[in-house]
């Protein structure tokens, strides 16, 4: 399973390059290639629960985790930000240009896009294909090993920031949404808390960049 999620996640950019015109991919990039990859590997999860997709989508538990993993998102963007300030890290090139050139629509379908469906593909991808490489349900031992492993390679996976810290930041977020992939027992809470951390991520940047605390 993990093999063919990961030929998903691969191929998934091929129908962006043939498809998307190059006029619009600056903004349907996303939504294309993210969309696809989610939509498949819903599917493909749905295919491998089919008698009880709902239940290992949900979990067993929801409340407790999505609280403590939002706490700790909003505390690692708190920590991030601190960071830049004593630093005086300038701000990352992929976040200066993610909007040059749209419109307001325009703008509007591609951060719609960075909230819905990276979260979804991404969980679904480290914290259910790749953390179930890890036999992490038969000892503590095995499961800080999948968190581990599976939010460095999240982090690595980032290849299009170029701040030490950022990179830091994305492993400690991966680490918050394994955590809660775990506790949860299902897909749901790592998913909204990767939305939260889009959501957050995007605020900072634009508040940070509009006060001028950048290096």
């Amino acid at each position: 399973m993990f093999v063919l999620a990961t030929l998903i996640v691969f191929l998934a950019a091929v129908p962006e390059v043939l498809f998307v015109p190059a006029d619009m991919q600056a903004y349907l990039t996303f939504t294309a290639t993210s969309g696809i990859t989610a939509l498949v590997l819903l599917a493909l999860f749905a295919w491998q629960y089919r008698s009880d997709a709902r239940a290992q989508w949900r979990g067993h538990c929801i409340g407790k985790p999505l609280k403590w993993g939002a706490l700790g998102i909003i505390g690692s963007y708190l920590l991030f930000g601190v960071a830049i300030l004593v630093l005086g890290l300038p701000r990352e090139v992929f976040m200066a240009e993610l909007l040059d050139g749209l419109n307001n629509w325009q703008a509007m379908v591609k951060v719609a896009s960075l909230i819905v469906l990276p979260p979804i593909a991404e969980e679904l991808f480290f914290r259910h294909y790749m953390l179930r490489l890890f036999p992490y349900e038969n000892s503590r031992a095995w499961t800080w090993i999948a968190i581990i492993v599976t939010s460095a390679v999240f982090a690595g996976m980032h290849i299009q920031y170029g701040n030490w810290i950022t990179v830091a930041l994305i492993f400690a977020c991966g680490g918050v949404f394994a955590v809660a992939r775990v506790v949860s027992g299902g897909l749901l809470v790592p998913v909204l808390l990767h939305s939260l951390a889009e959501i957050v991520a995007l605020t900072t940047d634009k508040s940070f960049a509009q006060m001028g605390l950048y290096g």
